[in-house]
């Protein structure tokens, strides 16, 4: 790390874009300073004087982020998710059935509720709602690990009895595939670590997402949330980078009633959208607010032809956005790039990332650096308690 003039070596000071264990931030002294170039020479010279924001360890202040704790940034994050009612106000779906399968599906999750019971309960009430729709296609909670439903449960509902194998055989083949391949069906399960302390904030990795993924207006897979703290001049930023957490335990699967949206065997949670029906009941299910629905809007008064080159998104290349043709009427998410990873590249956001805070590899080879920092004592999920085990880590 620089240091200032006059400083030795061993003192801590934020000079790099990346905050070290012991954060600091500058203080300019503004009296009798000299406006224009010459004032902004002096700040980069020895007129700065230093601050300690944060350097007690309390055992719950995550370091390089001044006074912010684990459930603060759970806060955040609970934040960011829509209103349940708000977000079913417009959706021909019955919303009470929504708001309590979505409620039902997290306790799932929590492990409050098994899969079995789940479905007893809101089986009737999903077949009379979605009709053919729901008794077409299989279980959705069928095989999907913790939230097996027993074959005797699944044979009294009335959907169809079938695993998420049958519908995942279905996704999109790439070339090279034999008969068991398919997006989705490598032997690596991916994840993502994300460095609290090298994230600075850019949206560089938001903004890589939406020209990857040619999202529309209101569609943004991959955000970073963003609080301020302290007062001018004492002023910090606390940049938390959210994308899909591709939970191992989704209560987007649990609670989708035509089986749009299932895990697949490399970790990431798939959306079929030729099965979705845009219920939403998904969106609120979701306890990190990452799913959003696509209405349709474009960029077409901003970019000609905005519309007319999409993203391969799960290996399917749908052409341009029409009305009435999925994705629009759909719902979006973070999908770890998969069209990217099924060419050996990394997600965009990985790649653009300017800090190098994102880190993308298989969690279940031990000798990967992505399972090494997930195992480490920096590591932490969000919003734990919740039961989903996301394959998405941050490093405090």
């Amino acid at each position: 790390m620089g240091c200032l003039p006059g400083e030795t070596p061993n003192q801590t000071v934020w000079v790099s874009p990346f905050p070290p264990v012991s954060t600091y931030s500058y203080v300019y002294d503004l009296q009798d300073q000299p406006a224009g170039a010459e004032r902004t020479a002096r700040r980069r010279d020895d007129r700065r004087r230093v601050v300690a924001m944060s350097t007690a360890d309390d055992g719950d202040t995550l370091p390089g982020i001044p006074n912010v704790g684990k459930a603060d940034l759970d806060a955040m994050v609970e934040n960011e998710r829509p209103d349940p009612r708000d977000e079913l106000a417009d959706v021909e779906a019955d919303t009470d059935l929504g708001v309590e399968m979505a409620e039902d599906a997290q306790r799932v999750a929590r492990g409050e509720l098994s899969g079995d019971e789940y479905w007893e309960k809101h089986d009737e009430a999903a077949a009379a709602e979605f009709g053919e729709a729901y008794r077409e296609t299989p279980n959705p909670a069928v095989d999907a690990g913790d939230q097996t439903v027993s074959t005797e449960t699944a044979e009294s509902l009335s959907c169809a009895v079938g695993s998420m194998d049958t519908v995942s055989t279905e996704s999109a083949q790439v070339e090279g595939d034999g008969p068991e391949g398919g997006i989705g069906a490598g032997d690596q399960k991916w994840g993502m670590v994300i460095d609290l302390q090298k994230c600075v904030g850019c949206d560089s990795c938001t903004v890589a997402c939406k020209s990857e993924n040619r999202t529309p207006p209101g569609v943004s897979y991959n955000v970073v949330m963003e609080e301020e703290h302290g007062e001018f001049p004492n002023v910090t930023r606390t940049n938390v980078p959210r994308p899909c957490m591709q939970c191992d335990n989704p209560p987007c699967v649990q609670v989708c009633p035509v089986s749009a949206t299932y895990k697949m065997d490399d970790g990431v949670v798939n959306i079929d959208y030729d099965r979705c029906i845009g219920c939403r009941y998904c969106n609120i299910a979701c306890p990190y607010g990452a799913r959003y629905f696509d209405f349709g809007e474009n960029y077409d008064d901003e970019v000609d032809e905005a519309g007319e080159i999409t993203s391969p998104e799960y290996g399917v290349d749908r052409g341009p956005r029409e009305e009435g043709k999925s994705p629009i009427g759909n719902i979006r998410k973070c999908s770890f790039c998969t069209h990217r990873l099924e060419r050996g590249e990394e997600p965009a956001c990985v790649e653009t990332c300017v800090g190098d805070a994102r880190n993308m590899g298989d969690l279940e080879n031990p000798d990967s650096d992505v399972a090494k920092m997930a195992d480490s004592s920096r590591a932490f999920q969000l919003k734990e308690d919740e039961g989903t085990d996301p394959n998405v880590y941050y490093l405090k």
